[in-house]
């Protein structure tokens, strides 16, 4: 009744009226959206099987966070990327170059990698373990995420290892 009421008081046809129903969409998808993790749940990558170097990834739409563990011996080749990269030494050491400057990086130490910089480096003779910060999200790496079936699902759930 109200809905023909409203018609016929605004002159509008059943056939004018459209419904929006995006934003509820976004509101059944973000109830459902995942946003607390623990790191040990993240799937394990292998980011560089030749060199055992393996990470857990956490991504999301503007960043992927990689949680690493280089083992003695690994090497990273110098190399750049299109996505600026923070590294973040959480254990052990890593002999490092950007730029075309060395450094030893210990527990504590950052370091920002511009899109497009040359870096690379390896672990001191203990490995290390750190974080990385990848913005936007580095394609080379999500695709490795895709072939190994790592990626989360739309709600940011990621699969259970086995």
């Amino acid at each position: 009744m109200l809905v023909t009421y409203c018609l016929a008081i605004s002159n509008t046809s059943a056939q004018d009226i459209s419904v929006d129903n995006s934003k509820e969409k976004e509101v059944i998808k973000s109830e459902k959206r995942k946003y607390y993790y623990s790191i040990e749940d993240l799937p394990e990558t292998v980011l560089i099987p030749e060199e055992n170097i393996k990470t857990r990834f956490l991504l999301s739409e503007e960043v992927l966070i990689s949680f690493i563990e280089v083992p003695p011996g690994a090497d990273f080749p110098i190399h750049s990327h299109d996505a600026e990269q923070v590294l973040i030494i959480l254990e052990g050491e890593e002999h490092h170059e950007i730029n075309g400057e060395k450094f030893i990086m210990k527990k504590g130490d950052v370091a920002i990698h511009p899109a497009g910089v040359l870096h690379g480096g390896h672990p001191g003779p203990n490995g290390f373990k750190g974080i990385d910060i990848f913005t936007p999200p580095r394609k080379s790496h999500v695709k490795l995420m895709e072939e190994q079936g790592t990626l989360p699902d739309e709600f940011g759930n990621y699969k259970k290892e086995k």
